[in-house]
């Protein structure tokens, strides 16, 4: 019994070792970056047209999907692929989704910062309420005092 709570200890912090490296990997330095506005907080709701990826080591690396709404196509950033990978989600041109976030500009263009979508099956939060990244933090210990 202890032998197999110390083989699931240790597998368990490998497990946590690489995802850290693997998020950590995948830090772009926070000023080429857009900021999250609160004050321009929208929300989008269309077709999935296209799906892609911005390779790692680019400003807002990561999964884009072009949206089709009623009015306009709008720039969609998810979040790093990687953390989409963990999280198990998966958008497909064709999809109807519901974006709510914050809408910047990046070098000239409009695009929504996402954070959270509704591809009608399940609801993924990507940012907490004032827009940080979920992805930001991953892989770091938190102190415990912090917790309340």
């Amino acid at each position: 019994m202890n032998f197999t709570k110390h083989i699931l200890s240790v597998s368990t912090l490998a497990l946590a070792l690489t995802a850290s490296q693997a998020f950590a990997a995948h830090t772009v330095d926070a000023t080429s970056e857009p900021a999250y506005n609160l004050a321009t907080t929208t929300k989008v709701d269309g077709v999935v047209t296209a799906v892609r990826q911005v390779a790692a080591g680019n400003p807002m690396a990561g999964v884009h999907l072009t949206v089709k709404t009623k009015a306009n196509v709008v720039d969609v950033y998810l979040a790093p692929a990687d953390f989409l990978k963990f999280l198990r989600v998966n958008v497909a041109a064709g999809s109807q989704i519901e974006a709510i976030g914050s809408m910047v500009k990046s070098s000239g263009a409009d695009v929504l910062l996402t954070r959270d979508f509704d591809d009608g099956y399940s609801q993924t939060f990507l940012r907490d309420a004032k827009g940080s990244p979920a992805w930001q933090n991953w892989g770091q210990e938190i102190d415990p005092s912090l917790v309340k």
